[in-house]
Protein backbone atom coordinates (compact mmCIF):
# COMPACT_ATOMS: atom_id res chain seq x y z
CA UNK A 1 0.00 0.00 0.00
CA UNK A 2 1.12 3.15 -0.86
CA UNK A 3 2.39 4.98 2.68
CA UNK A 4 5.35 6.96 3.98
CA UNK A 5 6.17 7.23 7.29
CA UNK A 6 5.83 10.69 8.71
CA UNK A 7 6.72 10.98 12.46
CA UNK A 8 4.48 8.79 14.18
CA UNK A 9 1.97 9.05 10.96
CA UNK A 10 1.81 6.24 8.33
CA UNK A 11 0.51 9.18 5.25
CA UNK A 12 -1.38 7.39 2.68
CA UNK A 13 -1.40 8.83 -1.11
CA UNK A 14 -2.11 7.89 -4.57
CA UNK A 15 0.44 8.03 -6.93
CA UNK A 16 -1.13 8.29 -10.90
CA UNK A 17 0.71 8.84 -14.01
CA UNK A 18 3.64 10.33 -15.19
CA UNK A 19 5.08 13.81 -15.69
CA UNK A 20 5.43 17.36 -14.32
CA UNK A 21 3.93 16.16 -10.47
CA UNK A 22 1.08 17.85 -8.99
CA UNK A 23 0.10 17.38 -4.88
CA UNK A 24 -3.75 17.85 -4.48
CA UNK A 25 -4.03 19.50 -1.09
CA UNK A 26 -7.41 18.90 0.31
CA UNK A 27 -9.66 20.67 2.54
CA UNK A 28 -10.87 19.84 6.01
CA UNK A 29 -11.72 16.41 6.44
CA UNK A 30 -12.90 15.70 2.83
CA UNK A 31 -9.17 13.88 1.95
CA UNK A 32 -7.84 13.40 -0.97
CA UNK A 33 -11.17 12.01 -2.82
CA UNK A 34 -12.51 15.69 -3.39
CA UNK A 35 -10.37 15.50 -6.54
CA UNK A 36 -11.69 12.23 -8.03
CA UNK A 37 -11.62 13.84 -11.40
CA UNK A 38 -8.50 15.54 -10.86
CA UNK A 39 -7.42 11.67 -11.40
CA UNK A 40 -8.11 12.37 -15.31
CA UNK A 41 -4.65 14.79 -15.36
CA UNK A 42 -2.77 11.70 -14.64
CA UNK A 43 -3.10 11.51 -18.70
CA UNK A 44 -0.61 14.36 -18.60
CA UNK A 45 0.95 15.00 -15.31
CA UNK A 46 2.19 12.55 -12.10
CA UNK A 47 -0.69 13.39 -9.71
CA UNK A 48 0.16 13.00 -6.59
CA UNK A 49 -3.22 13.00 -3.79
CA UNK A 50 -2.62 12.20 -0.08
CA UNK A 51 -4.65 12.21 2.52
CA UNK A 52 -3.44 14.99 5.14
CA UNK A 53 -2.49 13.38 8.97
CA UNK A 54 -5.90 12.76 10.68
CA UNK A 55 -7.66 12.08 7.63
CA UNK A 56 -9.16 9.40 5.08
CA UNK A 57 -6.55 6.37 5.51
CA UNK A 58 -3.70 8.05 7.32
CA UNK A 59 -3.19 6.28 10.41
CA UNK A 60 -1.66 7.44 13.88
CA UNK A 61 -2.25 9.83 16.14
CA UNK A 62 -4.04 12.78 14.91
CA UNK A 63 -1.96 14.93 17.08
CA UNK A 64 -1.50 18.60 17.10
CA UNK A 65 -2.79 20.41 13.60
CA UNK A 66 -0.62 23.43 12.40
CA UNK A 67 -0.34 24.50 8.72
CA UNK A 68 2.73 24.61 9.02
CA UNK A 69 3.24 20.88 9.93
CA UNK A 70 0.66 20.13 7.29
CA UNK A 71 3.48 21.79 4.51
CA UNK A 72 6.13 19.38 5.93
CA UNK A 73 4.00 16.55 5.56
CA UNK A 74 4.06 17.49 1.80
CA UNK A 75 7.75 18.02 1.73
CA UNK A 76 8.09 14.46 3.34
CA UNK A 77 5.90 12.86 0.28
CA UNK A 78 8.09 14.87 -2.07
CA UNK A 79 11.41 13.64 -0.29
CA UNK A 80 10.02 9.77 0.27
CA UNK A 81 9.51 9.79 -3.77
CA UNK A 82 12.72 11.42 -4.90
CA UNK A 83 11.07 14.22 -6.18
CA UNK A 84 12.36 17.57 -6.68
CA UNK A 85 9.86 19.65 -6.96
CA UNK A 86 6.63 19.96 -7.28
CA UNK A 87 3.35 21.62 -8.46
CA UNK A 88 0.83 22.33 -5.52
CA UNK A 89 -2.73 22.38 -5.97
CA UNK A 90 -4.80 23.34 -2.67
CA UNK A 91 -9.00 24.02 -2.34
CA UNK A 92 -10.21 25.64 -0.06
CA UNK A 93 -8.23 25.68 3.51
CA UNK A 94 -6.17 23.44 1.42
CA UNK A 95 -4.82 26.30 -0.10
CA UNK A 96 -3.68 27.44 2.69
CA UNK A 97 -1.00 24.73 3.17
CA UNK A 98 0.08 25.17 -0.62
CA UNK A 99 0.77 28.78 0.27
CA UNK A 100 2.77 27.83 3.00
CA UNK A 101 4.82 24.97 1.29
CA UNK A 102 5.89 27.56 -1.62
CA UNK A 103 6.57 29.89 0.82
CA UNK A 104 8.86 27.98 3.31
CA UNK A 105 10.35 25.44 0.57
CA UNK A 106 10.22 28.07 -2.55
CA UNK A 107 13.37 25.59 -4.43
CA UNK A 108 10.29 22.59 -4.17
CA UNK A 109 7.82 24.39 -5.77
CA UNK A 110 7.05 24.87 -9.73
CA UNK A 111 3.93 26.55 -9.24
CA UNK A 112 1.23 27.07 -6.90
CA UNK A 113 -2.39 26.80 -7.56
CA UNK A 114 -5.48 27.59 -5.35
CA UNK A 115 -9.27 27.01 -5.54
CA UNK A 116 -11.06 29.74 -3.13
CA UNK A 117 -7.72 30.31 -1.89
CA UNK A 118 -6.81 32.66 0.68
CA UNK A 119 -4.30 34.00 2.46
CA UNK A 120 -6.24 34.84 5.52
CA UNK A 121 -10.13 34.71 6.78
CA UNK A 122 -10.67 38.92 5.64
CA UNK A 123 -14.70 39.56 6.26
CA UNK A 124 -16.74 38.59 8.61
CA UNK A 125 -18.94 36.87 7.19
CA UNK A 126 -16.09 34.56 5.94
CA UNK A 127 -14.95 33.73 9.80
CA UNK A 128 -18.47 33.48 10.43
CA UNK A 129 -18.74 30.69 7.31
CA UNK A 130 -15.87 29.19 9.97
CA UNK A 131 -17.05 29.19 12.85
CA UNK A 132 -20.23 27.80 11.72
CA UNK A 133 -18.37 24.48 10.50
CA UNK A 134 -16.21 24.47 13.69
CA UNK A 135 -20.51 24.32 15.57
CA UNK A 136 -21.62 21.54 13.14
CA UNK A 137 -18.42 19.21 13.74
CA UNK A 138 -18.59 19.14 17.57
CA UNK A 139 -22.60 19.19 17.13
CA UNK A 140 -23.78 17.39 13.96
CA UNK A 141 -20.78 15.91 11.86
CA UNK A 142 -22.85 13.54 9.93
CA UNK A 143 -25.27 16.38 8.65
CA UNK A 144 -21.88 18.34 8.01
CA UNK A 145 -20.72 15.73 5.83
CA UNK A 146 -23.76 15.50 3.98
CA UNK A 147 -24.14 18.75 3.33
CA UNK A 148 -20.33 19.03 2.18
CA UNK A 149 -20.74 15.83 -0.18
CA UNK A 150 -24.16 17.11 -2.00
CA UNK A 151 -23.20 20.41 -2.65
CA UNK A 152 -19.97 19.09 -4.24
CA UNK A 153 -21.97 16.76 -6.64
CA UNK A 154 -25.14 15.62 -8.15
CA UNK A 155 -23.74 12.20 -8.29
CA UNK A 156 -24.83 10.03 -5.31
CA UNK A 157 -21.95 7.35 -6.05
CA UNK A 158 -19.48 9.87 -5.28
CA UNK A 159 -21.85 11.64 -2.93
CA UNK A 160 -21.76 8.48 -0.80
CA UNK A 161 -17.70 8.04 -1.27
CA UNK A 162 -17.39 11.36 0.10
CA UNK A 163 -19.25 10.95 3.59
CA UNK A 164 -17.63 7.51 4.04
CA UNK A 165 -14.13 9.05 3.53
CA UNK A 166 -15.12 11.90 5.88
CA UNK A 167 -16.28 9.81 8.64
CA UNK A 168 -12.83 8.29 8.43
CA UNK A 169 -11.05 12.13 9.61
CA UNK A 170 -10.76 12.50 13.60
CA UNK A 171 -13.01 15.10 14.60
CA UNK A 172 -10.32 16.60 16.58
CA UNK A 173 -8.61 17.46 13.70
CA UNK A 174 -11.72 18.34 11.49
CA UNK A 175 -12.34 21.07 13.97
CA UNK A 176 -8.88 21.97 14.77
CA UNK A 177 -7.95 22.60 10.56
CA UNK A 178 -10.73 24.93 10.56
CA UNK A 179 -9.96 26.84 13.77
CA UNK A 180 -5.85 26.79 12.10
CA UNK A 181 -7.92 28.12 9.16
CA UNK A 182 -9.41 30.81 10.79
CA UNK A 183 -6.50 32.57 12.49
CA UNK A 184 -3.88 31.43 10.00
CA UNK A 185 -2.21 34.24 8.07
CA UNK A 186 0.34 34.37 5.31
CA UNK A 187 -0.73 37.93 4.11
CA UNK A 188 2.35 40.02 5.04
CA UNK A 189 4.59 37.39 3.22
CA UNK A 190 2.71 36.92 -0.04
CA UNK A 191 4.89 38.78 -1.68
CA UNK A 192 7.86 35.98 -1.26
CA UNK A 193 5.68 34.11 -3.45
CA UNK A 194 8.29 32.94 -6.34
CA UNK A 195 6.41 29.81 -7.88
CA UNK A 196 4.05 30.93 -10.85
CA UNK A 197 0.41 31.47 -9.21
CA UNK A 198 -2.43 30.39 -10.73
CA UNK A 199 -6.42 31.53 -8.83
CA UNK A 200 -9.87 30.25 -9.08
CA UNK A 201 -12.58 31.61 -8.23
CA UNK A 202 -16.49 31.02 -8.89
CA UNK A 203 -18.39 34.38 -9.33
CA UNK A 204 -20.65 33.17 -6.78
CA UNK A 205 -18.58 32.84 -4.09
CA UNK A 206 -17.61 34.70 -0.90
CA UNK A 207 -14.44 33.95 -0.98
CA UNK A 208 -13.54 35.30 -4.45
CA UNK A 209 -12.96 38.68 -2.30
CA UNK A 210 -9.62 37.66 -1.69
CA UNK A 211 -8.30 38.48 -5.37
CA UNK A 212 -7.68 42.09 -4.22
CA UNK A 213 -5.04 40.71 -1.91
CA UNK A 214 -3.27 38.73 -4.60
CA UNK A 215 -3.64 41.19 -7.06
CA UNK A 216 -1.60 43.66 -4.59
CA UNK A 217 1.33 41.51 -3.14
CA UNK A 218 1.79 38.99 -6.32
CA UNK A 219 2.11 38.78 -9.87
CA UNK A 220 -0.74 35.96 -10.58
CA UNK A 221 -2.78 34.50 -13.30
CA UNK A 222 -6.83 34.73 -12.03
CA UNK A 223 -9.16 32.92 -13.55
CA UNK A 224 -13.06 33.73 -12.41
CA UNK A 225 -16.12 30.89 -13.10
CA UNK A 226 -18.92 32.76 -13.91
CA UNK A 227 -22.17 31.37 -11.43
CA UNK A 228 -20.35 29.06 -9.53
CA UNK A 229 -19.84 29.35 -5.95
CA UNK A 230 -16.85 27.34 -3.89
CA UNK A 231 -17.09 23.69 -5.62
CA UNK A 232 -14.97 24.12 -8.99
CA UNK A 233 -12.49 21.02 -8.96
CA UNK A 234 -16.09 18.68 -8.64
CA UNK A 235 -18.24 20.86 -10.38
CA UNK A 236 -17.00 22.14 -13.08
CA UNK A 237 -14.01 19.89 -13.34
CA UNK A 238 -13.70 19.88 -16.93
CA UNK A 239 -12.71 23.86 -16.97
CA UNK A 240 -10.59 23.50 -13.97
CA UNK A 241 -8.22 20.60 -15.26
CA UNK A 242 -8.29 22.29 -18.74
CA UNK A 243 -6.47 25.46 -17.20
CA UNK A 244 -4.57 23.38 -15.04
CA UNK A 245 -3.35 22.06 -18.13
CA UNK A 246 -2.61 25.01 -20.01
CA UNK A 247 -1.16 26.85 -17.08
CA UNK A 248 1.79 24.12 -16.16
CA UNK A 249 2.37 23.08 -19.73
CA UNK A 250 3.43 27.41 -19.82
CA UNK A 251 4.97 27.99 -16.86
CA UNK A 252 6.37 24.82 -16.45
CA UNK A 253 10.26 23.85 -18.41
CA UNK A 254 10.46 20.60 -19.42
CA UNK A 255 12.53 18.59 -17.09
CA UNK A 256 12.35 21.33 -14.23
CA UNK A 257 11.29 18.44 -11.75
Amino acid sequence: MPYFSHGENNIFFEDIGSGVPIVFIHPPAMGRKVFFYQKKLSKHFRVLLPDLSGHGDTTGPAGNVSISGFANEIKGLLDFLEIECAAVCGYSSGGLVAQEFALQYPDRSLAVILSGGFPQVLSPAFKYEHMIGMYFVKHAPDFLRYLIAISHTDDKELQDGIIHHMKKANRKTWFDFYEKSLHFSCLDRLHHLQAPLLLFYGSRDIVNQHVRAYKKHTNCQISIIKNESHQLPTKKWELFNQMITGFLMEKVPERSF
